[in-house]
């Protein structure tokens, strides 16, 4: 296991720089203080530094005998479980985005993801409904990067 966490971080502090060195080529636009490339480079920074602790922390893996007793077994099935349903739950988001809308798709996104990793159905629009808010709010009134609105087009402001 510990093989294969190295191999991932590495992997992604490498899909990190390649994105950095991608970012660092876009044009400056005309009267603003940052460029398109802001962003993308934050994120790669950030995927940088996820694989650097990925990485190193593959060194505190548990022994060879810890690893193979049941309780590991079942521990490691529910970890697959859960990263297969985040690659469902992703993947059913590009698909809903455009038809469902923003507002919606992301609701489910975050209620999903969060349901997945335990919280009641409660906390899991507690989190998701200010957080929804404030991506649109950042994204659409700050940035004025459009989102699609979907199913909520006739009451979109």
């Amino acid at each position: 296991m510990a093989h294969h966490d190295r191999l991932s971080g590495c992997l992604l502090i490498l899909f990190g720089a390649l994105v950095l060195w991608r970012a660092a080529g876009f044009p400056t636009m005309a009267g603003l203080v940052y460029g398109p490339g802001l962003f993308p480079s934050i994120a790669a920074i950030g995927l940088m530094g996820c694989g650097a602790i990925i990485a190193l922390g593959s060194r505190r893996s548990p022994s060879s005998t810890e690893a193979t007793s049941p309780a590991s077994r079942i521990s490691r099935r529910r970890a697959n479980a859960r990263m297969a349903s985040l690659i469902g739950v992703v993947l059913g988001y590009a698909l809903l985005i455009e038809p469902l809308g923003f507002h919606v798709a992301s609701l489910l996104l975050v209620a999903a993801a969060a349901r997945i990793f335990g919280l009641s159905w409660g906390r899991c629009l507690l989190l998701a409904v200010p957080l929804v808010m404030a991506v649109h709010s950042l994204f659409y009134s700050l940035l004025h990067v459009p989102l699609p609105w979907g199913v909520l087009t006739p009451v979109a402001w």
